[in-house]
């Protein structure tokens, strides 16, 4: 939970000091993280399911809706935007518990954030371009 709270910690700083978002960086911040989030989410699912071969977040919403852009979309607000904006919620917002996480974690010039992002991308593609060789030389292939 460090971790996750230095991450926030710089975040919430690098928001309000660098970018000058004094009066609106609960909104900026929130939604930055939570995409971010979302976006390790996805990168949870696709290495679960790469490597399991279980579908732990399947998209059960293109059996009742046909249209494959809507399902995919109702599909990532219910899997990774609902889940992300949850847990940032009651993890940083509740309570106001940015106050403290403010307070005890120093502001690090966004290092930490980016460290955060660039790993995240890097996780996600190094995931993806698994999910690509493992498609391409089969699940009993030698």
């Amino acid at each position: 939970m460090n971790l996750f709270y230095a991450i926030w910690a710089d975040a919430i700083h690098y928001e309000r000091k660098k970018n000058g978002g004094k009066n609106h960086w609960k909104v900026f911040t929130f939604a930055q993280m939570s995409l971010l989030l979302s976006w390790n989410l996805v990168t949870f699912y696709m290495t679960i399911k790469n490597l399991t071969g279980v579908d732990i977040a399947p998209n059960v919403f293109l059996l009742f809706i046909h249209n494959k852009l809507v399902g995919n979309i109702l599909w990532a607000v219910i899997y990774l935007f609902i889940p992300a904006l949850t847990i940032n919620y009651f993890f940083v917002f509740y309570k106001r518990r940015y106050r403290t996480i403010i307070r005890k974690y120093k502001f690090r010039n966004g290092k930490i954030l980016l460290i955060y992002f660039i790993a995240t991308v890097i996780l996600f593609l190094g995931f993806a371009l698994l999910r690509d060789y493992l498609l391409k030389i089969g699940p009993f292939s030698v």
